[in-house]
């Protein structure tokens, strides 16, 4: 039975599609965007995350960790990450939920059976399964496999990408999807893989592919200070949208929610800054001028 890799699944979702909706978050990116605020989302592999406010110091974690990576930390225990081998041993034992396993094997069957749990709430909303990340798409024959799961049932399938996938796969999800959430991040392919680690050559032509079918596509911009949301950029991007008569973006403004989750990892936060209230003004007059409708999500 096919399986793969996933580090949450969110029931009774209101903010990814139509409807109520049970989102499966399968893990793995093939990006890595500078303000990434699920960054537990990147590798395909279980990692373990340790919030430190929430140790009380119990110890059972030392008791346990077969690599001796648990060390004391002002009274708390906390990890060394260059030792840690992400067994998720002291996490079955943290009675304060102060580590965590994010990732974890599951098959099409086992991830079914949890959607078909909400089918009536599907019914009654109009909702269905979205399918996220990291990237869905990055998961390959698995990916597909849940994909024509869903909708061999006969639910509605939104799917989440930055687009960055190989054109065969892509081409077939846009067959087995009713929706997609298509993130825009930059038009130019150098400045796309300053921020991101990849250029947008295959990202724009999927773009064209999901636009040109009759799969439904909503636009979304991650919008960055100083990063994304140029007047040169916007401008690229309404001439880009407009040979597809589309003049709506919904844009998502820059926050710092994933902050905690790169203390977690044992990561740097690399973001900077948010926008003001005057500043993102500014920036949403800019999409304005050039005859887009921006909606904040």
């Amino acid at each position: 039975m096919s399986q793969g890799m996933i580090y949450n699944i969110q029931r009774m979702s209101v903010q990814d599609g139509p409807g109520l909706r049970t989102t499966v978050f399968l893990k793995g990116c093939p990006l890595s965007c500078l303000w990434c605020s699920n960054p537990e989302s990147q590798r395909t592999t279980p990692q373990l995350m340790f919030f430190e406010s929430l140790c009380t110091g119990c110890g059972a974690c030392m008791n346990v960790c077969p690599a001796g990576a648990v060390v004391p930390l002002d009274g708390k225990f906390g990890r060394d990450v260059e030792k840690c081998i992400n067994c998720g041993q002291c996490a079955d034992v943290c009675p304060s939920k102060a580590r965590e396993i994010a990732g974890k094997e599951m098959t099409v069957e086992a991830i079914m059976d949890v959607v078909r749990k909400d089918s009536l709430f599907y019914e009654n909303s109009n909702g269905g399964v979205t399918f996220g990340g990291g990237e869905p798409t990055a998961g390959g024959a698995f990916f597909l496999d849940l994909a024509q799961a869903a909708h061999d049932e006969g639910f509605h399938i939104t799917v989440d990408t930055c687009g960055f996938c190989p054109a065969e796969r892509f081409d077939r999800t846009i067959e087995l999807a009713d929706l997609f959430l298509f993130d825009c991040k930059h038009m130019d392919p150098e400045q796309h893989k300053k921020y991101t680690g990849q250029d947008n050559t295959i990202i724009l032509r999927n773009l064209r592919a999901a636009l040109n079918s009759d799969t439904q596509v909503r636009l979304r911009m991650p919008l960055m200070p100083d990063m994304n949301d140029s007047d040169e950029n916007i401008a690229a991007m309404a001439n880009f949208f407009k040979e597809f008569d589309r003049t709506e973006i919904e844009v998502m403004p820059c926050h710092a929610f994933g902050r905690n989750k790169y203390a977690a990892l044992g990561w740097p936060y690399r973001m900077s800054g948010e926008y003001t209230p005057e500043q993102l003004n500014v920036v949403l007059e800019r999409f304005a001028n050039h005859g887009l409708k921006t909606v904040i999500v």
